[in-house]
């Protein structure tokens, strides 16, 4: 099997990091990864009478496109989002411990994305996607709510392959694409219009690569 020097490298970090434990308490380990990409980022909203503070974006999510250990044209993804905010008040929230505590909304819940590969080359990559997500939260005193939808492009450096090494002792494999990029996107979301429903924003990337190491 074909298999990119940075990826032996990693095999070998595992391999290391894994028998370790394994040798010194005589008891089996393990590690599964599954292929994922993360993305931390910021969205300001648009529109809006009130300033509004920017929000925090967090996604970790399994994707197609960390598994595939080729150049692939497709990416589909699935998992977790997050999004964060303070939100502007004339007066401070104080807490039953009597500590004081800004207003914010958080939002938590579930995306599903797709995106096209629109340039697709060895080490790096331009993506065309959109994502679609549902969320969680709660604003003055009751639960909201949310739909959302975006446009994005991203770029991203990457590396894929698949291999694997092992003896009697310990077993290593992976296969996919280890990335860092960078993405702009433009949002709407089913808010309520004091709170800015269309934003932009933009954040770095990061995918990892399906990873099972055992030691025995």
């Amino acid at each position: 099997m074909h298999t990119l020097r940075p990826m032996r490298a990693l095999v070998v970090a595992a391999l290391v990091t894994m028998s370790a434990p394994a040798l010194a308490g005589h008891k089996p380990a393990g590690i599964l990864v599954p292929p994922m990409e993360a993305e931390l980022g910021a969205s300001a909203p648009l529109g809006v009478a009130t300033p509004q503070s920017n929000s925090t974006e967090l996604r970790v999510g399994v994707h197609s496109a960390s598994l595939y250990w080729k150049p692939t044209r497709f990416d589909v993804g699935v998992g977790y989002v997050g999004s964060f905010r303070s939100l502007p008040s004339d007066r401070s929230l104080r807490t039953i411990d009597g500590q004081i505590a800004e207003p914010s909304l958080n939002l938590s819940g579930i995306y599903f994305s797709f995106a096209y590969a629109i340039e697709n080359h060895r080490h790096w990559r331009t993506w065309l996607g959109g994502r679609v997500d549902t969320m969680t939260g709660r604003y003055q005193d009751r639960t909201l709510n949310v739909v959302g939808g975006s446009v994005r492009l991203s770029a991203e450096l990457y590396a894929a392959g698949v291999g694997g090494a092992g003896d009697r002792n310990v077993l290593a494999l992976m296969a996919g694409a280890w990335a860092l990029g960078v993405y702009v996107e433009g949002t709407a979301r089913t808010l309520p219009d004091e709170l800015g429903p269309v934003g932009v924003g933009a954040g770095v990337t990061m995918r990892v690569p399906f990873l099972l190491a055992v030691a025995n």
